[in-house]
C-alpha cells in the first residue's frame, strides 16, 4: 500500500536536495567537475554542451557528435518529438536526461554499454473496481481532507463501513448498518423516519461529499461505502453539522465488468432482487457505465402494517484516463416505509408489553421519493495541480401518514400505575417536498518546499436548500390499545383532510476554504479554515382557521469563520498519535437580550487519539479521547421576548473502531464507545436517549482448507447499556440496555455466492432509544434472510 509520508521517502538533507538540484539543472561549471560515473561506475568524458530547443531527432544527433558516444533510436518514432534547451558541462547521458526531461521519451542502457532513446510506452488509465467493494477495510478518504490522504494519517476517528461489510451483514438499509459505528447513536418518533446523531449531537449527511439530506434513502445495493467523521464538521457542511458527518459514496462505473444478479427472501415475505452491470463501453476501456437496479416488496412488517415495497434505480458514465475522471449519474429512489413497532411507558417507569393490536391502518406509513442528478469532475491541470468539481441535485418528496400516539392520561390523583383504558392518537399527515442543490469545488495542490511536503486544497462550496411543507389534521380518536375491544384505525390520507398549515423555509450558504496538510518527517499537521456567509430565506407559513393566520419572518445573512486544525505523529511504521481540534456551528436569528441577534450555536471537539497499521495493512485500529463542549445555548426570556445563551451539554468519552483481516480468510470489524453527558451549569438537565457503553461486533470466516472449500460462517453482537426516556424529570424512566445476536452461513462457487443469515437469534425484546414515555421504539425480533448472488461472464 502506498502512503505519501516519510516512511516511505528517504530523507535528505538540504546539502543533498541542492546537490541534486544542481546536477539537474547542469549548472556545474567545467572546473567543478572533469568526470561523471556511468551507470557501470566506470569513468565517462564530459562535454560542454549549448543546444537550444528544438527537434529531438537533431539534438541526439548533436549530442552523438560531440560526445563520440553511439545512441541508438528510430528517427521515424521519434520525428515528432521535440528537445529541451541543453546547456552545460555533461555526460552524454546527462546531456540526454535533460534533453528529454518532461518529456514521453525514455533513456536507457543496453547490454553493451550503448545508449537506447525511445518514446514511453503508452499507459492506458482505466476505472478498476475500489478496494471497499471487495474488502473489510479501506485506507482512503476523499472527504476527511480532500486530498485523498491515508486515514492513517488523517487526525481524527473515521470509520469506513464498506460496501463488503454492507454484503456479508446482509443490510436492508443504511441506518441499520450505521449502527457498526462508534459514537453513532438513533432517535425515532412516531412522526418523522429514524434521525442518527454522532457523540451526542446531530451530524450532516451528505453524498460523494456534498450536503444531502436525503443521503441515506437510497438503496444499498448502490452504496460503495459510508464515511463517518466524528466531531464537529463545519469545514466540511458549513452550519448543521455539530457532532459530525456521515457521506455516503456510490458506487462508480468500472472498465472492468461486472455482471451481478441478486436474489433475497426474507422475514414477513420480504422479495428483492436486484442487478448490478457495469463495463467498458469504449474499446480503449476509458468510457464505463454503471447500472443498479433493485425491487424490494414485503407483505408483513414486525409492526404488522404493510411490509416496505421499494424501487432503486442508478444510472452513471464515467471517462477516466490519465488526466481526467469525470462521472455523470442519475438516482432515483422510491420507498415506501412501514410503521414501526412500538410501546408506552407508564408514569412508574414500567415498560408495557407491546400490544397486540395495529397502532395504525394496514396501508399507514412513510412515503419518500428522492431523484438526484450529478457529476464529479477530476482533472489534472499540471503535474502537481488537480481540479476537483462536484455538483449535486436532490428532490425528495416525503408522505407522512402515521397516527401519533399521546401516551396514557391520568385522572387526578391517579397511581402511577393506573392510567385510562384509552390512549389518544392524533390524526395528520404531513406532505413536504425538499430540494437541495449543492457543491464543492477546489484546487488541489502536492508540492513540496524543502523537506516539508504540502497536500493543500483551496475552493469554494455552496448550497441551496429549500423545504415547501403542507400539512392536514383531524381530531383526536380515543383507542383502548390494551383492551380486546375491537378497534380499526381508517388510512391517513382518506380521513385526515382538513388544512392545518402550510408553510416554507430554507437556507444558502456559500463558503470559501483552504485545507493544508503539511508533512515533515514523522509529522503531520492538518490545518483548516472556512469562511461560511449563512443566509436564513423569508419563511412563510400560514395557519388555516378562523381566520387564517399568515406568518412571515425576513431573510436573514449571517456569516462565520471556521478554523481547525490537527496533527500526527509517526510514533513508528505502525502507529500514529494524534490531537484534533475542531468546530461546529448552528447560527440563530432570535433577538438577543443584549444586543443584536443571538450568536451562533457552537460546539468545541478536542480530541486525542491513536491509530495502528497491523499485519501488512490489512487491519486498522483507532483509539480516541474526545470532549464536545456546546456553548451559546438559547435561554427565552418571557419578560423581556428575547434569549440569552450560556454553556449547555458536554459530552466526553472515549471510542474504539477496529476493521480488516487478521488472518487468511477472517475478517471482522468492531466497535466500543464510552459516553459520559452533562450540563455544566444545570447538574438537574436530563439527557434521553444516551447509552453510556455501546457495542458491536461482526466477523466472517471463509473457510481455506480443501475438505471445506467454498463455506464460511458470520457470526456479530450488538450489545448497549440503558437510556434515560422521558426529557420530562417528573415522568422520567429507563430503557433497558441489552444484546442481539446474529450468525450467517455462507457457500461459494465459480458463481455463485449464497448466504443464509439470521438476526437476533434469541428472539429478545430489545427497545431503541426514545425521548418521551408516549413512544418506546421496539427494534425487530428474529428475522432470517437468504440471499443468492450470481456473477455472469
Amino acid at each position: 500500500m502506498y502512503r505519501n509520508d516519510s516512511r516511505y521517502t528517504p530523507r535528505r538533507s538540504i546539502i543533498q536536495n541542492a546537490l541534486a538540484g544542481i546536477l539537474t539543472f547542469g549548472v556545474i561549471s567545467p572546473m567543478a567537475m572533469a568526470q561523471q560515473a556511468g551507470a557501470s561506475g566506470a569513468p565517462v568524458s564530459v562535454h560542454y554542451y549549448d543546444l537550444k530547443p528544438g527537434s529531438l531527432v537533431q539534438t541526439l544527433e548533436a549530442i552523438e557528435a560531440i560526445s563520440g558516444r553511439h545512441i541508438s533510436f528510430d528517427r521515424a518514432a521519434l520525428q515528432d518529438g521535440r528537445a529541451n534547451k541543453v546547456l552545460g558541462n555533461f555526460s552524454a547521458g546527462t546531456a540526454i536526461s535533460q534533453a528529454l526531461a518532461g518529456t514521453n521519451y525514455l533513456l536507457n542502457e543496453d547490454h553493451v554499454g550503448s545508449l537506447v532513446v525511445t518514446p514511453a510506452p503508452v499507459v492506458t488509465v482505466v476505472a478498476k473496481r475500489d478496494q471497499a467493494e471487495s474488502e473489510f477495510k479501506a485506507d482512503r478518504s476523499d472527504t476527511a481532507t480532500r486530498g485523498g490522504t491515508s486515514l492513517h494519517l488523517v487526525p481524527g476517528a473515521v470509520t469506513l463501513l464498506t460496501g463488503k461489510v454492507l454484503e456479508s451483514q446482509q443490510a436492508t438499509n443504511l441506518v441499520e448498518a450505521l449502527r457498526n459505528v462508534s459514537g453513532m447513536a438513533f432517535s425515532q418518533t412516531p412522526q418523522r423516519m429514524t434521525t442518527f446523531n454522532i457523540r451526542g449531537f446531530n451530524a450532516s449527511s451528505n453524498t460523494n461529499g456534498v450536503p444531502d439530506s436525503s443521503a441515506t434513502s437510497r438503496s444499498v445495493f448502490s452504496v460503495e461505502r459510508v464515511e463517518v467523521l466524528k466531531g464537529p464538521q463545519a469545514i466540511l457542511a458549513g452550519g448543521g453539522a455539530l457532532g459530525g458527518a456521515v457521506n455516503i459514496v456510490v458506487k462508480k462505473p468500472q472498465a472492468d465488468d461486472i455482471r451481478d444478479l441478486y436474489l433475497q427472501y426474507g422475514t414477513h415475505n420480504d422479495k428483492t432482487a436486484a442487478v448490478d452491470l457495469s463495463g467498458a463501453i469504449s474499446d480503449d476501456k476509458r468510457l464505463s457505465y454503471r447500472t443498479i437496479v433493485s425491487l424490494q416488496d414485503a407483505t408483513g412488517s414486525d409492526s404488522g402494517t404493510d411490509g416496505k415495497n421499494s424501487k432503486g434505480l442508478t444510472q452513471s458514465f464515467r471517462w477516466k484516463d490519465a488526466s481526467t475522471d469525470f462521472i455523470v449519474s442519475a438516482d432515483y429512489t422510491k420507498d415506501l416505509n412501514p410503521v414501526l413497532p412500538y410501546t408506552f411507558a407508564l408514569r412508574n417507569g414500567k415498560i408495557m408489553p407491546k400490544p397486540d393490536r395495529l397502532l395504525a391502518n394496514r396501508h399507514d406509513g412513510f412515503d419518500v421519493t428522492v431523484r438526484r442528478y450529478n457529476y464529479q469532475l477530476e482533472q489534472a491541470l499540471a503535474k502537481n495541480v488537480t481540479l476537483v468539481s462536484r455538483l449535486q441535485k436532490t428532490t425528495q418528496d416525503f408522505d407522512l401518514h402515521v397516527p401519533s400516539a399521546n401516551g396514557f392520561t391520568y385522572a387526578r390523583g391517579a397511581a402511577p400505575d393506573s392510567p385510562q383504558p384509552d390512549i389518544s392518537f392524533s390524526a395528520s399527515r404531513t406532505m413536504s417536498q425538499d430540494q437541495t442543490l449543492s457543491g464543492d469545488h477546489y484546487l488541489r495542490f502536492n508540492f513540496a518546499t524543502g523537506e516539508v511536503r504540502h497536500k493543500l486544497s483551496t475552493g469554494f462550496s455552496h448550497s441551496n436548500y429549500g423545504l415547501d411543507s403542507y400539512q392536514t389534521t383531524e381530531t383526536y380518536v380515543n383507542v383502548p390499545v390494551y383492551s380486546s375491544t375491537p378497534y380499526t384505525f381508517d388510512d391517513l390520507r382518506d380521513r385526515s383532510t382538513t388544512p392545518s398549515n402550510q408553510s416554507y423555509n430554507g437556507q444558502r450558504q456559500r463558503a470559501v476554504y483552504v485545507q493544508e496538510m503539511l508533512s515533515y518527517d514523522k509529522w503531520n499537521v492538518l490545518l483548516n479554515l472556512r469562511r461560511n456567509r449563512y443566509v436564513v430565506a423569508e419563511s412563510q407559513a400560514t395557519y388555516f382557521g378562523k381566520p387564517d393566520v399568515h406568518v412571515s419572518t425576513p431573510s436573514t445573512t449571517l456569516y462565520h469563520t471556521i478554523p481547525g486544525a490537527g496533527i500526527v505523529y509517526q510514533l513508528n511504521d505502525n502507529t500514529a498519535l494524534y490531537a484534533s481540534y475542531a468546530e461546529g456551528y448552528i447560527p440563530f436569528t432570535d433577538r438577543s437580550c443584549t444586543l443584536g441577534t443571538v450568536p451562533p450555536n457552537i460546539t468545541r471537539n478536542r480530541e486525542l487519539g491513536a491509530k495502528f497499521d497491523l499485519l501488512d495493512s490489512r487491519f486498522t485500529l483507532t483509539t480516541s479521547l474526545f470532549s464536545l463542549q456546546q456553548s451559546n445555548t438559547r435561554v427565552y426570556d418571557r419578560i423581556n421576548n428575547c434569549y440569552n445563551t450560556r454553556d449547555a451539554q458536554r459530552s466526553r468519552g472515549a471510542e474504539i473502531d477496529a476493521q480488516g483481516r487478521l488472518m487468511a480468510g477472517l475478517d471482522l470489524i468492531f466497535n466500543y464507545t464510552y459516553s459520559q453527558v452533562a450540563d455544566p451549569v444545570v447538574a438537574t438537565t436530563v439527557f434521553t436517549g444516551i447509552e453510556k457503553h455501546k457495542m458491536s461486533l461482526w466477523t466472517v470466516y471463509k473457510a481455506q482448507s480443501a475438505n471445506w472449500k467454498g463455506w464460511g460462517v458470520g457470526a456479530g453482537i450488538t450489545a448497549n447499556s440503558g437510556s434515560l426516556g422521558n426529557i420530562n424529570p417528573t415522568y422520567q424512566f429507563n430503557v433497558p440496555g441489552g444484546a442481539r445476536l446474529d450468525a450467517s452461513v455462507y457457500y461459494s462457487m465459480p458463481r455463485w455466492d449464497l448466504t443464509f443469515g439470521v438476526k437476533n437469534i434469541l428472539d429478545r425484546t430489545l427497545y431503541d432509544t426514545t425521548v418521551s414515555n408516549s413512544y418506546v421504539p421496539l427494534l425487530p425480533g428474529r428475522s432470517y434472510v437468504l440471499t443468492a448472488k450470481y456473477s455472469f461472464k
